[in-house]
């Protein structure tokens, strides 16, 4: 039995037509190339947590969620003592953004200096786009999902 904490994380993966929303952070490329994630707040559902974590992180309101891609776990025991429980959502963009742009994300609750990202659109050509800590894990799901066409909304 585990004795690391069970953290829910909500992930966006968010779509303009056959591309993906990605950035990485500014000041640590070192971080490597990321979606939208964070954590579900004792408060609310993973599926609002996703829409407050893309607009936290990249400032765009205009998406909608098509759908939970699905649940998994992730050990995160060589960056710090956890075990994730991450919530993967295919989101959809529904007003245009700027095809790169910085946003800064500012921690209302903390003191901590706002992070800068920087946001840019790849193609969603393969399952293998190189997302850091595990974030592709439904990748491969969503690109099948997308050449298909078997999108949906979550009404």
């Amino acid at each position: 039995m585990s004795t690391q904490p069970l953290i829910k994380k909500a992930i966006a993966y968010v779509t303009n037509k056959d591309e993906l929303m990605v950035f990485t952070h500014t000041d640590f490329p070192e971080a490597g190339v990321q979606g939208p994630a964070g954590t579900v707040e004792e408060s609310e559902e993973p599926s609002e947590a996703v829409l407050r974590e893309i607009y936290e992180e990249s400032g765009v309101k205009g998406v909608r969620i098509i759908e939970l891609l699905g649940i998994y776990q992730y050990n995160m025991t060589l960056d710090r003592n956890e075990i994730q429980e991450r919530y993967v959502y295919h989101l959809e963009l529904t007003k245009p953004t700027p095809s790169t742009w910085r946003h800064w994300e500012i921690h209302a609750s903390t003191s901590k200096n706002p992070i800068a990202f920087d946001f840019y659109w790849v193609k969603l050509d393969s399952s293998n786009l190189g997302l850091a800590g595990g974030q592709g894990y439904f990748l491969s799901k969503l690109v099948h999902k997308i050449k298909n066409g078997h999108d949906s909304a979550i009404t």
